[in-house]
């Protein structure tokens, strides 16, 4: 039997939107944005991945296919017939998945693409991947990995913040089994026949999951995308640059169904 992934939902809005984290931190990685949303418009779910806050407990092979057949179950379980799928970093890797999917594909209103790691996976160096590594048991050399991501731009209090986040809500267990996964897993030939609309987000001081990755190994999967970057923003947008990255998700969800006047 399938087990449902622990979430919460905000507003009551008839569009409904899933958000999928990242590899550092479970849903609360989106609590920065909370204060902007529209919930009038909009019901946005914050589902936690295996291995992360209220899904802690729950076992699995930590794949990207679990985490994608996970977000499917989970908008069964909420009766969402239609839906829109933002996908962060790790957690965009999973969402190209689900938008490869024939069975949901209908069903996939839009798809945004968050720092998104690429659905071939991103492989690393052997430094990088000691450097990633390291951060799993090791809370110091975690605030190193959160440090370099956003550009070493936002000083100590912005990754205190964050690191006690990520302890708090991800199990290291879990954070090794997924660093493999989004490292090494595939799934390039599952994402193909989307043709709804797609926003492709990147951070300007990105230096890893850059907007020459995005253009190269993201956007040629899709018809209808725009890729944008984020300005002052590097790999953690939601904390980095809050309003105007819900600004532009919004915008982007809301944009299909849109008529144009006669």
């Amino acid at each position: 039997m399938r087990m449902t992934l622990g979430y919460s939902t905000v507003g009551s809005g008839a569009t409904k939107v899933i958000w999928a984290h990242s590899w550092l931190a479970g849903h609360e990685g989106y609590g920065c944005m909370i204060p902007f949303l529209d919930t009038e418009q909009f019901t946005w779910a914050f589902p936690d991945f295996r291995g992360y806050g209220r899904s802690k407990e729950l076992a699995g092979d930590f794949s990207v296919s679990e985490m994608g057949r996970d977000l499917i179950d989970l908008t069964d379980t909420l009766g969402w017939d239609e839906f829109h799928l933002v996908g962060h970093s790790m957690g965009g890797q999973a969402a190209q998945w689900v938008s490869g999917q024939p069975e949901v594909r209908d069903r996939l209103s839009s798809l945004v693409l968050l720092c998104a790691v690429p659905s071939r996976a991103f492989p690393l160096d052997a430094d990088g991947s000691r450097f990633f590594g390291a951060a799993i048991d090791d809370l110091n050399a975690r605030a190193a990995v959160i440090s370099a991501v956003t550009g070493g731009r936002l000083g100590t209090g912005f990754v205190r913040h964050v690191n006690e986040l990520s302890r708090r809500t991800a199990d290291p267990a879990a954070m090794r089994a997924y660093l493999r996964t989004w490292t090494q897993d595939d799934v390039s030939e599952q994402v193909k026949g989307y043709e709804r609309p797609v926003l492709v987000l990147t951070g300007q001081h990105d230096s890893v999951l850059t907007a020459a990755v995005a253009e190269e190994q993201i956007v040629p999967q899709y018809t209808d995308v725009r890729s944008l970057v984020l300005d002052g923003a590097a790999h953690l947008p939601p904390m980095e640059t809050p309003a105007r990255t819900l600004a532009l998700i919004a915008e982007h969800i809301l944009r299909p169904a849109v008529k144009p006047s006669s």
